[in-house]
């Protein structure tokens, strides 16, 4: 295998990257979806942080909380 070849299975840094800020701005327009503020959405993604997850992970552990309260709340 040529030295300048990507290894399969591992992801540039700036794919990661693209991809940690999409789930970060799904996140916050989750939270904006269920609060109605934005200074109440970035206060309730950041009380969802779990320091157990690894950092990597975050984000997306993040918007699966979000996805869960908005799945359980009341329906209009």
């Amino acid at each position: 295998m040529k030295s300048n070849q990507p290894v399969l299975g591992v992801a540039p840094a700036t794919d990661r990257a693209s991809a940690q800020a999409t789930l970060l701005r799904d996140a916050v327009m989750t939270a904006y979806s269920i609060t109605g503020s934005l200074s109440a959405a970035t206060v309730l993604c950041s009380s969802l942080v779990d320091e157990d997850v690894p950092k990597q992970h975050q984000t997306a552990a993040v918007l699966s909380r979000l996805h869960h309260i908005a799945m359980n709340r009341p329906k209009h």
